[in-house]
């Protein structure tokens, strides 16, 4: 799909663009220049006192750690062509192309993502087996029916306004015996609305999230697609490290007091940040993953 083609886009749609245009360089500089997701840790990697994601020695193998983890139901090999939806940078395709030796296609609504993600394939000589497209995953795919042997979703399909309509273009693109490997915020089975209503919508404004599914309401989209669920599983605690992380960067940036410190878009992001951290620290909010196949 061109770059130039106008996709009609819904006020979510929007917002999750101009949130992203606005936070990309911010994750950049508190987060990641890689991925832009969670990572799973392993014991003895547990961040100090007060030390951020930059600061952390183990973050980055925790990062590349969480990919491992969820996309290791697939099996994926050299020969796969494999979909990456909601790419962000390309950190998930370039670990890929370098590890698995297979074709992998990013997809992304954020047009300045894209242009970094292909900016860096460029730079790491990747270009040959990795190529970055614009979409809108949650309404197409720009790809053939059963032409993909993977689909990797990793904490994107939050921000989607019809996760149902993502679901049944997954099952369209994916080749029989295909496999979506993904992972994404959820809220718990358990919760009460009144806890959801005053913890987790908070957190799907803040987050440009329509609403945060739940492992059995997941579960359901899947099956309706017509994708058979293989397993549905979280990370045996080692995602709570990020947790301490952000209430380590959240500590750090009350105490910056000067210039863009004190700007709206910061205190915003400082309520973001509190309200996401009382929420998982309350046990509200959690991270799963799932691998689902198209039965053949």
């Amino acid at each position: 799909m061109n770059d130039s083609h106008e996709i009609p886009l819904s006020e979510h749609e929007r917002s999750v663009i101009e949130h992203y245009d606005k936070m990309t360089r911010v994750f950049y500089l508190q987060w990641s220049s890689e991925h832009l997701h969670f990572g799973v840790f392993k014991p003895g990697e547990r961040p100090r006192h007060n030390e951020t994601p930059k600061e952390a020695d183990g973050h980055a193998r925790a990062l590349d750690r969480m990919v491992e983890t969820i996309v290791a139901p697939a099996g994926i090999e050299g020969h796969h062509h494999v979909v990456d939806a909601g790419c962000g940078v390309g950190g998930t395709a370039f670990h890929l192309g370098r590890t698995r030796g297979c074709r992998v296609t990013g997809v992304n609504l954020s047009r300045t993502q894209l242009e970094i993600a292909r900016s860096k394939a460029v730079n790491a000589g990747l270009g040959d087996r990795i190529e970055f497209e614009y979409a809108n995953c949650s309404r197409s795919l720009p790809l053939a029916d059963g032409s993909v042997d993977v689909v990797v979703n990793i904490e994107s399909a939050r921000h989607y306004s019809d996760r149902r309509r993502f679901l049944h273009e997954v099952y369209r693109i994916l080749k029989p015996g295909g496999r979506l490997v993904a992972s994404d915020w959820m809220a718990h089975d358990a919760i009460p609305a009144g806890h959801y209503r005053n913890y987790i919508q908070p957190l799907c404004e803040d987050w440009m999230m329509s609403r945060l599914e739940s492992q059995s309401s997941y579960t359901r989209l899947l099956q309706e697609a017509g994708l058979e669920v293989i397993e549905f599983e979280g990370f045996n605690g080692m995602e709570f490290d990020n947790l301490h992380l952000l209430t380590n960067t959240y500590q750090s940036l009350r105490l910056l007091r000067t210039g863009y410190m004190k700007s709206p878009a910061f205190v915003e992001l400082m309520a973001k940040l509190e309200r996401l951290c009382v929420a998982w620290r309350h046990s509200y909010l959690a991270i799963r993953r799932y691998c689902a196949v198209k039965p053949g």
